[in-house]
C-alpha cells in the first residue's frame, strides 16, 4: 500500500512539473527596443487570422534552420522578404521570417536570453498550439520545443510583441539582473593561491 501511494504521488508530481508556467509578460507601454521594432510591429501588425498546425510548424522550422546564419544590424530585423531572398539572416530576421511564413496572429517576437547568464540577447518565436506554447528558434533548432518543458534558466524572455501589443516579462528581467550582479566580480584572479 505503501508503495502504490508514493508511485501515485511521484506520477502527480512529474505531470505537475509538466505543466510549468510559462511567463507571457504584462502588458507594457515600451521597451527599450521600440526605436528598432518597425519591421516587427509591420509584420505582426499584417497576420490574419489563420491558425498555423504543427506539421505547417515543423516544415518552416527545417526550411528556416536551414538558412546560413548572417549577422546584419544589432538590432533591427531584416524584413521576412529579404531573408526568404537570401536564404539567410541573424535570429532576428530568421524569426520575423518565421512569424511571416506562419500567418498566426497568435505568435509573439520575442527578445531575451536563450541562457539566463548569456551575454548576448537572442530573438525567437512563442506559438500557441492547442492551448500550449512552444518556442520556435530556427536559428538553433529544426524543431519546436515545449515551453513547459523548459528549464526557468532556458529561453528567458525579456520582451515580446505580438499582433495586439508590447510585453515586458519581468521575471526574467530581474533573473537576467541578479545573475548579471553575481558576474560583477572575477570568479578567480591570478592572485588568489
Amino acid at each position: 500500500m505503501k508503495t502504490l501511494v508514493l508511485t501515485i504521488l511521484a506520477l502527480l508530481a512529474a505531470n505537475l512539473a509538466s505543466f510549468a508556467v510559462v511567463d507571457l509578460g504584462s502588458a507594457a507601454a515600451h521597451t527599450p527596443y521600440d526605436a528598432y521594432m518597425r519591421p516587427v510591429k509591420q509584420v505582426l501588425g499584417s497576420l490574419s487570422g489563420s491558425t498555423a498546425t504543427m506539421d505547417r510548424v515543423d516544415a518552416l522550422m527545417a526550411q528556416g534552420r536551414n538558412f546560413r546564419y548572417s549577422f546584419t544590424t544589432p538590432y533591427e530585423a531584416a524584413l521576412p522578404s529579404v531573408t526568404a531572398q537570401v536564404h539567410a539572416g541573424d535570429c532576428k530576421a530568421k524569426a520575423l521570417w518565421l512569424c511571416d511564413q506562419l500567418g498566426d496572429q497568435n505568435v509573439r517576437f520575442v527578445v531575451g536570453k536563450m541562457h539566463a547568464n548569456s551575454k548576448l540577447s537572442h530573438a525567437w518565436v512563442m506559438w500557441q498550439n492547442n492551448g500550449r506554447w512552444f518556442v520556435l528558434d530556427c536559428t538553433n533548432t529544426s524543431r519546436p520545443i515545449a515551453a513547459d518543458s523548459l528549464r526557468p534558466t532556458d529561453y528567458v524572455p525579456l520582451f515580446s510583441w505580438s499582433k495586439n501589443g508590447v510585453y515586458r516579462h519581468t521575471t526574467g528581467l530581474q533573473m537576467v539582473a541578479a545573475i548579471a550582479g553575481k558576474h560583477s566580480s572575477p570568479v578567480a584572479s591570478n592572485t588568489e593561491r
